[in-house]
């Protein structure tokens, strides 16, 4: 096995303890055992368990990075692409419970780890030039708000779905960024921003 694919095995490793225990209870023990191996093979692949994390973050990331590709292949014209691209975390998959914990605990360990933190920026940063780039034309300006208030939304609704569980409200607020996009970004005989008003006449 190349030491890519044994670091990888490990991160995947960690995935699934952090799912199962909490970030509070994992240890390098614990994925060692999960992964199958010595406690040997941690400590010459990863710096630390820091390092172990952050590449955990990025095998995340790359599972829901996939699972967008695919929903995006898999849509129609731009607004559909749109849709898709908000819903793709959302699925049921994404939804369950362990999955809901290993990302809030992920979240957490990026409070206090900088090596973590600096991976979930780069990652946060990818994900919204993503959406960036799916975004209807507009002033830079406004494409910015949007695309900052739209990813506050979703890490929202992941949040609250994982403490309340709510379908419905977790619906009501994807149609709300999908209004927020339309209303802040669309041609104004859409439905969508006005044009600036020219110059005052004399």
């Amino acid at each position: 096995m190349t030491r890519a694919a044994r670091r990888a095995q490990i991160a995947a490793a960690a995935l699934r303890v952090l799912a199962r225990d909490g970030h509070a209870r994992l240890t390098a023990r614990k994925v060692a055992a999960e992964a199958g191996l010595a406690l040997g093979h941690i400590t010459y692949n990863f710096a630390g368990m820091d390092e172990v994390l952050a590449e955990a973050y990025r095998l995340a990331s790359n599972d829901l990075r996939a699972a967008t590709e695919a929903a995006l292949s898999a849509a129609g014209g731009p607004q559909d692409r749109l849709r898709a691209f908000l819903r793709a975390g959302f699925s049921d998959r994404f939804l369950a419970p362990d999955h809901l914990r290993l990302r809030l605990d992920l979240w957490a360990a990026a409070q206090w780890h900088p090596q973590i933190a600096a991976t979930e920026r780069a990652l946060y940063a990818a994900y919204r030039a993503a959406l960036l780039d799916l975004l209807p034309g507009g002033p830079e300006p406004a494409r910015d708000r949007v695309a900052d208030t739209v990813m506050a939304a979703l890490d929202g609704l992941w949040a609250d779905y994982a403490r309340r569980q709510d379908a419905a409200a977790l619906e009501r607020g994807l149609q709300g960024c999908e209004d927020l996009i339309r209303l802040s970004l669309a041609p104004a005989e859409s439905g969508g921003h006005a044009a600036a008003p020219g110059p005052s006449p004399r």
